[in-house]
């Protein structure tokens, strides 16, 4: 065998040992980002019911306290508030 020969296989070898690597690296990768989506959207479920069920409790104390008027008023202002906020964050993280 030639030089030539012996390093041509040696290289296309080496290019196989590197796809599959590629490959497993890949489908690890790929493997924990799906693992870390469905954990945070378990996380985000949590986060959003529990936000329901305070937005509901002081909705019926405010309620309880100010009137049916005053309560949606108050609790709509606090979530345009926080959302205007989150925002702001946003566009201050764009920059």
């Amino acid at each position: 065998m030639s030089v030539a020969s012996e390093t041509g296989a040696l290289l296309v070898a080496l290019a196989r040992s590197l796809a599959t690597v590629g490959a497993g690296v890949l489908v690890a990768s790929g493997r924990r980002l799906a693992a870390t989506v469905a954990a945070y959207l378990v996380v985000g479920m949590l986060l959003a019911v529990s936000l329901a069920f305070l937005t509901l409790s002081a909705y019926r104390a405010i309620a309880a306290s100010l009137g049916h008027v005053y309560a949606p008023l108050i609790v709509g202002c606090v979530f345009l508030v926080a959302g205007l906020v989150a925002a702001l964050f946003v566009q201050m993280r764009r920059r």
